[in-house]
């Protein structure tokens, strides 16, 4: 039982530092823009200005804590895509 406890308070923080797709700066139309990234709980925030990638450190983050459900649900639906570059 201790061991449980243990994991489960690993991955909580392991969550909270897991987030590893940063919010990035471009200027779109002459003014500075602040791009989030996004995933499939907000598929509506994407800029069509920004080029995107897969954010690989939560893909691999995903896949270690598959056996948790809420690890990847939270990871790929919010964070799954990170701003790269301007089109």
């Amino acid at each position: 039982m201790k061991n449980r406890r243990i994991i489960e308070v690993l991955v909580i923080v392991i969550i909270f530092f897991s987030a590893c797709a940063d919010s990035k700066k471009f200027k779109i139309d002459g003014k500075e823009v602040e791009v989030e990234p996004y995933g499939w709980f907000d598929l509506e925030s994407k800029n069509d200005s920004i080029n995107y990638k897969v954010n690989v450190g939560n893909v691999v983050l995903d896949i270690i804590f598959c056996e948790t459900i809420v690890v990847p649900i939270v990871l790929t639906g919010s964070q799954l895509y990170e701003p790269v570059s301007k089109k």
